[in-house]
This record gives C-alpha cells, sequence and structure tokens, in this order.
C-alpha cells in the first residue's frame, strides 16, 4: 500500500467510514486499525444490505474483498 494511503487512512482513525466489499455489502463503521494489506478493523459498525441492518460489535474486512473505502470530509484545521 502506497504511503499516501497510509496517511490518509491515519487520518480517519476513530473515525466514521463507508467501505464497499466484493459481494455487494456495505459497511460503516469507527476505523480502528488497519494494515499494508488493507484489512481493516472496524468497531459500532453497521452492513447494510437493502432494507437489513445488522450491527456487529467488530469487524474485521480482508483487504482483497474491499473495492472502496469512502472518507467523510475532515474540515481542515487551522495552526494556532
Amino acid at each position: 500500500m502506497s504511503s499516501e494511503v497510509i496517511n490518509a487512512l491515519d487520518d480517519y482513525l476513530d473515525k466514521v467510514i463507508v467501505i464497499k466489499l466484493q459481494n455487494k455489502k456495505t459497511v460503516q463503521g469507527n476505523l480502528q486499525g488497519f494494515d499494508h494489506m488493507m484489512n481493516i478493523v472496524l468497531t459500532d459498525s453497521e452492513y447494510i444490505t437493502g432494507d437489513d441492518v445488522k450491527n456487529p460489535d467488530k469487524v474485521l474486512l480482508r483487504g482483497d474483498n474491499i473495492i472502496l473505502v469512502s472518507l467523510p470530509d475532515i474540515p481542515n484545521q487551522k495552526d494556532e
């Protein structure tokens, strides 16, 4: 994984992200960790499939199953 991706994900630790999987499921949760293979750990997560929502406490997603990671906008912070 490139250092740009690692730096981007580092900024989103403990923040909610949305991930689209190859099986067409969508998972949303708080990013707790990741590794160089793009394996991701989420807490307080939700599997969203149509009208069906499941709420597992902790999820480990394999990087080879992830097709999209959506990161929310972080407002620009001015140095004080």
